[in-house]
């Protein structure tokens, strides 16, 4: 029983030093960014940018941070990818039952205060599903406790944004924009903690 809680306490110490170089920070706003600025602009390019950016998470960890902190795995490849699946297919059931609840809401007759109601405040449900949840499940599950600071601001930035009655895409750039400045701390202190050296190894050993 104290080997295996030495054990998981060992593993969350290296899972949270191995996220603390702001790159999942600044994946993560990427797409809440380019979903605000979608929002902005009817642009879905700005989609795309933050879609690009997650795909790209692996290859930028392996070129940023595993020369420099080195990689350590505790559970086998295939379990690594059938999680990384389940988790894919919650986001992806998240998506699909907002889309279905959102037609059938939209479909529904209802008054008109009503409809002004659902227009006004629906980006709060909507971005706590795709935003907050998420962040949520990386701050429980990773142990990164400014993901539960990021969570709250999916949350409570929509919604003040609907009481003061200001475009809704506002909340949402702001919270990627806090996520983006972040990351960009983190990596650059990352960076300079842990320098390579010429041959592209940790000049701290």
């Amino acid at each position: 029983m104290s080997t295996t809680k030495e054990f998981d306490s060992l593993k969350r110490k290296v899972y949270l030093a191995y996220h603390q170089d702001g790159i999942l920070d600044l994946v993560a706003g990427s797409v809440v960014l380019g979903f605000g600025l979608n929002m902005l602009t009817d642009n879905i390019v700005f989609l795309m940018i933050g879609w690009l950016a997650m795909m790209l998470y692996v290859l930028i960890k392996q070129r940023v941070t595993i020369p420099r902190f080195g990689y350590v795995r505790f559970e086998s490849q295939k379990k690594t990818v059938q999680k990384a699946w389940v988790s894919v297919g919650i986001g992806v059931l998240f998506v699909l039952f907002f889309l279905t609840l959102n037609i059938f809401v939209s479909r529904r007759p209802t008054s008109p205060e009503m409809q002004a109601w659902i227009q006004r405040y629906h980006m709060v449900p909507l971005s706590a599903m795709l935003f907050g949840l998420p962040a949520l499940a990386a701050a429980i599950f990773l142990g990164l406790k400014r993901f539960y600071l990021y969570a709250l601001l999916a949350v409570g930035l929509p919604l003040l944004g609907a009481l003061a009655n200001i475009e809704t895409y506002i909340p949402i750039v702001a919270t990627g924009a806090v996520m983006i400045t972040f990351g960009i701390v983190l990596l650059a202190s990352f960076l300079q903690k842990y320098p390579l050296n010429a041959e592209g190894e940790d000049a701290n050993g």
